[in-house]
């Protein structure tokens, strides 16, 4: 049965995330000690003793600035220490009485999907928006492999000892226009993202003129 109060609830959730903690750790081989100056060295001292009573259950609960330098230093995502994501399939008490598999609760956790009692619509607006910057960002990534893609396609074609230029500049020519269509697919997606007031991500300098009309591409 779930947690019958939010005490009982955070003290069994804190247990779950120090296993999710442990289980990172040595799979890096990583002692506690390790793992207590890698959180150092990122600008949060936490001792070995504290780590030590969180992983073996000694302590009912852990703040988030702990979880996200912990993440940090175990070069983990933080949603991968809330939920244990992989090594099982039992429910997780995601909630004070409400529990989820594994999987359902990384999707709530990153904006994917509501959690499989709510309903429906629950928090689709926010999740929306999260798609559009997420897309974005999927896309700008993809225009920067294609655009370099082109150049290094273009500079083989342009090589005197390359013996097929014809192929390296049809290579170029593919490259640089399916870059194209990304930038106008950004340019689109960029216009939601204004009209929906979320903050627009610095484009690369290739794309500056999809900030400014009047700049050329």
């Amino acid at each position: 049965m779930p947690g019958s109060s939010a005490t009982s609830w955070t003290a069994a959730y804190t247990r779950q995330v120090a296993a999710n903690i442990r289980h990172h750790r040595r799979r890096q081989g990583l002692s506690v000690q390790g793992l207590a100056d890698r959180c150092t060295a990122h600008g949060y001292p936490l001792e070995r003793g504290n780590l030590a009573k969180l992983e073996s259950g000694h302590r009912a609960s852990i703040t988030v600035p702990e979880l996200l330098v912990i993440a940090h230093a175990l070069a983990t995502p933080p949603l991968l220490l809330l939920a244990p994501i992989g090594r099982t399939g039992e429910a997780v008490e995601i909630l004070p009485g409400v529990e989820a598999a594994p999987q359902d609760a990384v999707w709530w956790l990153d904006g994917t999907a509501p959690l499989p009692d709510d309903p429906p619509d629950h928090g689709d607006a926010a999740r929306a928006e999260l798609r559009t910057l997420r897309e974005l960002q999927e896309l700008l990534t993809e225009w920067a492999r294609r655009d370099r893609a082109a150049a290094a396609a273009a500079a083989r074609a342009e090589d005197e000892r390359e013996p097929r230029p014809q192929a390296w500049a049809e290579a170029a020519r593919v490259h640089a226009a399916q870059a194209a269509d990304l930038a106008e697919k950004i340019r689109h997606v960029r216009e939601v993202a204004r009209l929906r007031g979320l903050p627009l991500p610095e484009l690369p300098p290739g794309l500056l003129h999809l900030a400014d009309p009047d700049r050329l591409p």
